[in-house]
């Protein structure tokens, strides 16, 4: 079971600063955990300046920062003119996220992510470093399990797969959406559009397709720009490859809808509809 998103690489074309740009990945991101997904990928359009080509690294940048656990943020992230207003961003307090910080709290089977912070040693965010006789990143998270904490801490890598509560978000590139969504015919394709039928006409429809994938890749337009709009020397290709168009706001109040507003409405009703069958376990189930 799985939920994947794609959003355009134009995502941040309607910010005029930094400061609203990562104010505006902050909203992104909160969606993306608040619904569980598991994957966000930012496709390549074609209609950026190469001035505004920065802004796919940012927002890139940005958004593996948040599913970044705070405690590790510093090694991960060495400070930089684009995390200036890194402090504006929200936490998400997903289960990846853990307060705990004294190491007499760690239980066996608990799940961290972790840094190698000297030789033999991890950090996992405790007041103590722990022991571990292989060698990972210094830079980039690994997931740890822990096996035994008796005698002594014992830790296993393990994969994100591997956890069966929702466990935060990958960031990754599609540079040419019509091949990836031909890729991903094993799971229901849904393009999200102002100028598609309502969500509640084709929700049966949906569920009964879904309930047979049991996968979902939700594909959201831009600021400025629809899906197909993006486009226009392959819309046929990219149409044939969406399963099923949906708009998610009918009768909108206002003349534009925001992408990150667009995504808290479309992946609510998803939730709401499908939820069990394609997301982990978050909160409060």
């Amino acid at each position: 079971m799985t939920l994947r998103v794609a959003i355009p690489d134009t995502s941040l074309t309607d910010c005029t600063d930094l400061r609203q740009k990562t104010e505006k990945v902050g909203s992104l991101a909160r969606a993306l955990a608040v619904f569980r997904v598991e994957t966000v990928y930012i496709y390549d359009t074609g209609k950026l300046s190469n001035e505004m080509k920065r802004d796919v690294s940012l927002l890139s940048k940005i958004l593996r920062y948040m599913d970044t656990p705070q405690y590790l943020r510093k090694q991960s992230f060495p400070k930089s003119q684009s995390l200036k207003f890194a402090g504006l961003l929200p936490p998400l307090r997903t289960r990846s996220h853990p307060l705990e910080t004294k190491i007499n709290e760690l239980q066996e089977g608990s799940v961290r992510w972790g840094l190698q912070a000297r030789p033999g040693q991890i950090d996992l965010g405790f007041d103590k470093l722990v022991n571990y006789p292989k060698t990972v990143s210094e830079r980039d998270p690994t997931l740890f399990r822990v096996k035994k904490i008796k005698p002594q801490i014992v830790l296993e890598i393990i994969e994100r797969e591997d956890v069966s509560d929702y466990w935060g978000f990958r960031v990754e590139r599609v540079y040419n959406l019509a091949k990836f969504l031909e890729e991903s015919d094993d799971s229901t394709r849904i393009g999200f559009s102002r100028k598609a039928p309502f969500f509640n006409q084709i929700e049966k429809d949906l569920k009964s397709t879904i309930a047979g994938t049991q996968s979902v890749l939700a594909v959201f337009g831009g600021p400025s720009h629809g899906i197909l709009e993006f486009f226009e020397n392959e819309r046929e290709i990219v149409k044939s490859h969406i399963d099923f168009w949906a708009n998610t706001i009918p009768d909108q109040g206002t003349e534009t809808v925001r992408l990150e507003e667009a995504l808290f409405v479309s992946l609510g009703l998803l939730n709401s509809s499908v939820g069990t069958i394609i997301t982990k376990p978050g909160f409060h189930m």
